[in-house]
């Protein structure tokens, strides 16, 4: 049956046991993709339909979203019959599908960048989809039709299902999810991805294909509260209907499953409720506790424990959601595990309490109540390890320009507002999760769903917005460097290393912007970042005369230089201005030269400046000293001014 644009339906619309499989064939020229083709039980109708369509030397891949085997099982028959394709599907899922005797070679996602190219040119995306409901589940994306070839998502039961989704399909659906599906947590980010994606169709391998109100069906998922261990927003059961509400739900759902005449039979079988002309339950007598009973023990003795083992997850979530007693009928069947589930949850609230008590007190800055640096390089981490990896988000760097010179003016308390204002803006643009405090800079933001030109030119409208806000004192302004996720190199030894150089990317770029005037934003590469970098200096020395004598020499050489009198303000200057070359005396007050060097390697944005030590005390000590911090040029003063005008020339011409 063709579906759209040479993509077929080639299974048989029969369920068994309420969940039928459904098989699909891409035609492309003279190229055929199969989809799951299903288990051995259907394998000859499928072949049957195939031949219609295609000559089967014409297969040229086998598409295996999941290990199971009403998806994978009919594989080696495919194979007996002629048909010679590469099995394309993820390593995990290779690794179980082979002992069903499948002999054919494989094209493995991760070594072809989650895409196939086909002859024509077209390009299937393969869409990881972890834990849903295997590890290495995936779903595919065909670019050209935009038709989504969802795998279990999106799947229902049905005893009596229609080819295309109909009215009662959303339960349906929401039914097979709440089975089998493991929590809300692993459900949500695939649909946050999927939200973001044209979808014309969704041709689900169990189920109704749906071919229309789409992002409704992906919302439904994205909120669908499911697995065992499941723990439902509370709602007030009077206020929501009463258990007349819940009656006419738990109808509603089988109706959707075993179809409306069957279950209106079972119900109205029923004397302790009313069910009106237009088939809604709205009377019951007598206690409502024991009518909740009296429904679920009839459905047992003329349906069946399959009825009640279907509708259980949906029941459990129902009693879970309103606080009432979990009918009698379901003892038998969830007794234990109830028993093992309470147990485990009373300990998981237990942990959870205290690791959320502890995350606050780590991972949170006490200022702006955000996430902080660490916690950032730990999702970076965790996000490189996932299956998903190549959905990493775009991090950028944000500082505000002169931050030492409004503290000095306005104070501690008044440096903290502005945290704070500054906080709320960036949360108002990219929302409370993207924003994070940093330790290295002011502000780190980590975004998903922008491509570079957008971002840059959010970033850019974050900036003026700033630059003009009414929130602050005094008018401030903002650098902003921005990393992009394909510029992540994965060559490194761990994940820890690439989320560190990713971020040390961002960091680069910040000082860029800063280097090039400030109130800017970067996100230029290394090479082109090197043609706007401003040349600098600092110079610091509590003999103003001295220093002012060195820097007509160096502006010579076409640097910025800027004086600080103390190593104190030495650092905020560094930090601010970001210099090329740091040439200080050892004995400044505040800080001296020593100092001043351990607090500026300390710091992320401040640690790979190049120091030079130009003082009047040299000695073996002092020298031995500078090495192990890592200056290795020491001059003693007087000094010949030529080799020191070379070392500052040297440096500043590598940003040339």
């Amino acid at each position: 049956m063709n579906i759209i644009e040479h993509i077929y339906h080639v299974g048989d619309l029969k369920t068994l046991n309420g969940l039928e499989c459904n098989p699909y064939l891409l035609i492309d020229g003279e190229e055929g993709v199969l989809f799951d083709p299903g288990s051995k039980l259907d394998f000859e109708i499928v072949l049957e339909n195939i031949k219609k369509l295609i000559d089967i030397d014409k297969i040229k891949y086998i598409v295996l979203h999941h290990q199971d085997p009403d998806f994978c099982s009919s594989v080696p028959l495919f194979e007996n019959a002629g048909v010679k394709a590469e099995i394309v599907t993820s390593w995990r899922t290779m690794t179980l599908v082979q002992y069903y005797g499948i002999q054919s070679e494989y094209y493995l996602l991760e070594e072809h960048e989650h895409e196939l190219v086909m002859g024509s040119g077209r390009v299937l995306r393969f869409l990881p989809t972890p834990y849903l409901h295997f590890a290495g589940a995936f779903a595919t994306y065909d670019t050209k039709t935009e038709v989504l070839f969802s795998s279990d998502l999106f799947g229902a039961f049905s005893n009596n299902s229609t080819l295309y989704a109909d009215d009662e399909y959303m339960d349906k659906m929401l039914a097979f999810h709440e089975d089998y599906m493991p929590s809300n947590s692993v459900l949500r980010p695939v649909m946050d991805t999927l939200s973001r994606i044209s979808i014309t169709m969704i041709l689900p391998q169990h189920g109704s294909i749906i071919n229309k109100e789409i992002p409704k069906y992906i919302k439904a998922l994205r909120t669908l509260e499911c697995g065992t261990l499941l723990t439902p927003i509370k709602k007030n059961l009077l206020a929501s209907g009463g258990h007349l509400r819940i009656f006419n739900d738990l109808m509603k759902r089988l109706m959707a499953l075993y179809g409306r005449e069957k279950v209106l039979a079972i119900f109205r079988s029923i004397d302790a409720i009313t069910i009106s002309p237009e088939e809604k339950i709205t009377e019951y007598a007598g206690n409502p506790v024991e009518v909740f009973n009296t429904i679920l023990d009839e459905i047992k003795a003329q349906a069946g424990m399959i009825w009640i083992a279907s509708i259980e997850p949906y029941v459990r979530k129902l009693t879970a959601t309103y606080e009432i007693q979990m009918p009698t009928v379901f003892e038998s069947l969830i007794k234990k595990m109830g028993q093992e589930n309470e147990k485990l949850q009373e300990m998981n609230q237990s942990l959870e309490q205290t690791i959320k008590a502890v995350n606050e007190r780590l991972n949170k800055n006490s200022i702006t109540g955000l996430f902080n640096e660490v916690f950032l390089k730990s999702l970076l981490m965790e996000e490189l390890g996932n299956e998903n990896w190549r959905d990493i988000g775009a991090f950028a760097c944000i500082d505000i320009d002169s931050f030492s010179n409004y503290k000095l003016l306005f104070g501690l308390e008044e440096e903290n507002i502005a945290l704070n204002n500054m906080a709320y803006i960036l949360k108002e643009q990219f929302g409370y999760n993207a924003v994070f405090k940093m330790e290295s800079t002011d502000f780190g933001v980590y975004l998903k769903g922008y491509d570079r030109r957008d971002l840059i030119e959010k970033m850019e409208e974050v900036r003026i917005l700033i630059s003009k806000s009414e929130l602050f004192l005094a008018k401030i302004t903002v650098s902003i460097g921005i990393a992009f996720p394909d510029e992540i190199k994965l060559d490194l030894s761990s994940s820890e290393m690439t989320a560190t150089q990713y971020m040390e990317l961002g960091f680069t770029r910040l000082r860029g912007a800063k280097r090039a005037g400030k109130n800017r934003v970067c996100s230029v590469g290394q090479e082109e970042l090197a043609s706007v970098l401003a040349k600098s200096v600092l110079i610091v020395d509590s003999d103003r005369t001295n220093a002012e004598v060195l820097k007509t020499f160096i502006e010579k050489l076409g640097a910025e230089v800027l004086i600080a009198e103390d190593g104190y303000q030495a650092f905020e200057m560094a930090e601010e201005n970001l210099p090329n070359v740091i040439i200080t005396e050892i004995n400044t007050p505040k800080l001296d030269g020593f100092l001043l060097k351990e607090k500026l390697s300390s710091n992320s944005k401040t640690k790979n400046i190049e120091v030079i030590y130009l003082s009047f005390q040299k000695d073996e000590d002092s020298v031995n000293r500078a090495l192990e911090l890592g200056v290795t040029h020491y001059m003693k003063k007087p000094y010949l001014l030529s080799e020191l005008l070379g070392l500052v020339k040297r440096n500043i011409k590598e940003v040339n």
